[in-house]
């Protein structure tokens, strides 16, 4: 079974463990989310009433996909799933970490636990968003943890050169696009990792991105493909 314990609130689980459901996932992560004092549904009922107040830099052409108006448990990922995620990637000491649309930061916070030596950044639409996970932050001795407001999509923005990106379906097909070829850019300077979660992401990877595919076969899984580019 999955039980929540402040003592482990990010635990690693068996992924052949069928007495876990998806639902005792996600309610797991409901409790980890109070653990942390993050006030998601507070915050998210806000942003229903009166819409995105604190946006970032606007880039001309189709509105944001925000997901407001979505229960937490409908858009950001399982802590479980997260540390099965760097479970899997084994990231070095020193090495940097960018999570591209982070919602909350929850993978923020499961770095700066089980990896501390790790930088981690979460670049995040939604100011309100962003605005909750650094409150939250604050109470943590997380100092290698960023969250950072910004338009992905924007023609001025270049996500820091890093080992290991994080994309979740987010904004719009464009700026997915947009993302993948700024990352393009940074891996003919150094190699790099890159995750996908979601249908769109991970689409447009196998279509358009043989830097990704074609000399390290894709790691795929349920809800998530690891790329690495050569």
């Amino acid at each position: 079974m999955l039980k929540f314990s402040s003592r482990n609130p990010f635990p690693l689980i068996r992924n052949n463990d069928k007495s876990i459901t998806d639902a005792r996932i996600r309610d797991h992560s409901d409790q980890v989310d109070a653990y942390l004092g993050l006030q998601i549904e507070e915050v998210e009922k806000k942003l229903r009433t009166y819409g995105c107040r604190l946006e970032a830099s606007v880039f001309p052409g189709k509105p944001q996909e925000l997901w407001i108006g979505l229960a937490a448990k409908r858009f950001l990922t399982p802590y479980t799933e997260i540390r099965t995620i760097l479970s899997l990637l084994k990231p070095k000491p020193g090495s940097t970490i960018v999570d591209l649309g982070a919602g909350y930061g929850r993978m923020g916070f499961v770095i700066g636990r089980h990896y501390p030596k790790n930088k981690f950044i979460g670049y995040e639409y939604v100011g309100e968003r962003v605005k909750e996970s650094r409150k939250c932050l604050k109470r943590l001795n997380h100092p290698l943890v960023k969250f950072r407001h910004a338009d992905l999509s924007s023609a001025e923005f270049r996500p820091v050169i890093a080992d290991y990106y994080f994309i979740y379906d987010y904004g719009t097909t464009e700026a997915i696009r947009k993302t993948l070829v700024d990352l393009k850019k940074i891996a003919q300077e150094k190699p790099i990792t890159v995750v996908a979660r979601g249908r769109d992401s991970r689409d447009f990877i196998e279509e358009h991105h043989p830097w990704l595919t074609k000399w390290t076969l894709p790691k795929s899984y349920i809800y998530f493909s690891i790329y690495q580019s050569v």
